[in-house]
């Protein structure tokens, strides 16, 4: 009864001298009323093309201090995230209109021709304000449509148009305490001007939100037009059962290949190894899921998901070999010749595959005159 009394009186000191936390990325900021807040910026992306590109590989505004890169984890590097600091600044709870940015000089032909061909691509320009993404609202037909990000510019009778003027809408939800507020969420609209040279403008308005802190990401999650068709299902599930019907005509033909089953295979390694990588993929999935679902990949978090993904990708290749050698035992009828071979191979082929093509094609990404001597 000792040992377990001390065993007891450890634990109770444990838990008194513990302390509550945040999950990472979910801390909330506290702004004070006339405080700057400074406006992040993200690659730019397209819909068209999985192509990002850096904010400033566009005759954009700079700051005047310097483009300072944010830190990044792994899962951000691997998103091709590029999260820069931006001149825009916006004074807490203070409404502003027409101020003016920078003018940049005239463009030369290659700035020009790289900005008309990122408008032909459609690619977006994505803004970042507390944590948060900028998001475009439109409506149409009565629904509230959102976007995250802006266009850089369209293209109307062979005529290209930079958006340089944006509109910023700050939702601010009202702290307890005086004078302190947190921001809940953007918005911006814009409009389209000629370009050469550019002139950028923005305005911003401040209003009061309803909207907490912990249901800010809200919007964001949200999906339009996500309702279950009923009808259509009904059509689905009639054609699956026409469908049933032609197989169970066809049922009588996998009778002659019912021994076949019970074969060896011809490649009994390599079907290892696919089983045990895809035990691998499941296991992984199902982590991600749980923890994704206890909140400890939060949205806010960026880059924590992918981060998590391939952690437990990585802790579970234990569980790939086991299985791996498992199955190859159990084909070899007990035998355990070549196992060595077949864990490291379980360990090393398909994640060298994938290591092999993401390396081709940062070197291609890097390297582009590769493109014209392949092409």
């Amino acid at each position: 009864m000792g040992n377990f009394g001390i065993w007891v009186l450890t634990i109770c000191l444990i838990f008194q001298s513990g302390y509550g936390f945040y999950l990472p990325g979910s801390y909330p900021l506290k702004h004070v009323v006339g405080n700057y807040l400074s406006v992040k910026v993200n690659s730019l992306t397209s819909i068209d093309t999985e192509m990002p590109f850096g904010y400033y590989s566009l005759p954009f505004c700079k700051p005047v201090e310097g483009v300072k890169d944010s830190a990044e984890n792994l899962g951000e590097l691997l998103m091709g995230d590029r999260i820069e600091n931006s001149p825009y600044r916006f004074k807490m709870h203070t409404n502003e209109t027409e101020i003016f940015l920078c003018q940049t000089n005239k463009l030369s032909s290659d700035d020009f021709k790289l900005l008309t061909k990122r408008i032909d691509e459609m690619y977006q320009v994505n803004l970042i304000l507390d944590n948060l993404p900028a998001i475009r609202y439109t409506r149409k037909e009565g629904f509230m449509l959102r976007w995250t990000g802006y266009p850089i510019g369209v293209k109307i009778k062979d005529v290209y148009y930079v958006f340089n003027h944006l509109k910023f809408k700050v939702l601010v939800h009202k702290y307890e305490e005086t004078n302190v507020a947190r921001v809940m969420g953007t918005g911006d609209a814009v409009e389209g001007f000629p370009s050469e040279p550019i002139v950028f403008t923005y305005e911003v308005t401040f209003e009061e939100s309803d909207i907490k802190w912990p249901s800010r990401w809200d919007a964001y999650l949200k999906m339009e037009g996500a309702k279950v068709h009923w009808r259509d299902l009904t059509r689905y599930e009639e054609l699956d059962k026409e469908a049933q019907a032609m197989v169970n005509e066809e049922l009588s033909g996998w009778k002659l290949v019912v021994g076949d089953v019970f074969r060896a295979p011809s490649n009994p390694a390599l079907l290892c190894i696919m089983v045990g990588n895809g035990v691998q993929i499941l296991g992984m999935a199902i982590v991600t899921i749980l923890f994704a679902a206890l909140g400890f990949m939060s949205p806010a978090s960026r880059g924590t998901l992918i981060t998590g993904m391939l952690f437990s990708y990585m802790i579970l290749g234990i569980a790939a070999g086991y299985v791996a050698v498992r199955l190859w035992r159990t084909i070899g009828f007990g035998d355990h010749k070549g196992w060595v071979s077949v864990a490291w191979k379980a360990a090393c082929f398909f994640p060298g595959i994938a290591f092999f093509i993401l390396t081709i094609l940062n070197f291609l990404s890097t390297h582009p005159s590769w493109w014209i001597l392949w092409g």
